[in-house]
């Protein structure tokens, strides 16, 4: 089990750095330039990337494009979200061990 957990946290890292950095560069794009489209290509940069290997390759490695890379974007906010809470119930333990 103890496994499983780490190969959950590789899994849940490599797919934080994979997307994190992309999401924040799009939020500042958005917010310096006042033009909210940049946050649209962020989700919609994977779907781009999908037509462009059909053209090459066929739709199956599309599909299989998209499914990594939406699959990476879930992955990712997901364990940001899971890790937040980890931490938040850490602070919160120590906060009343400290009282």
């Amino acid at each position: 089990m103890r496994f499983l957990k780490i190969i959950g946290h590789v899994i849940g890292v490599i797919s934080c750095l994979m997307v994190l950095p992309s999401f924040v560069i799009s939020i500042t794009s958005a917010i310096l330039s006042f033009n909210p489209i940049y946050i649209t290509y962020f989700f919609t940069s994977p779907y781009a990337r999908a037509v462009a290997v059909a053209e090459e390759s066929g739709w199956g490695s599309a599909i299989n494009i998209l499914l990594v890379n939406y699959g990476a974007y879930l992955i990712a906010f997901a364990y940001t979200f899971f890790a937040v809470v980890k931490i938040y119930s850490w602070y919160q333990i120590a906060k009343e061990a400290k009282e």
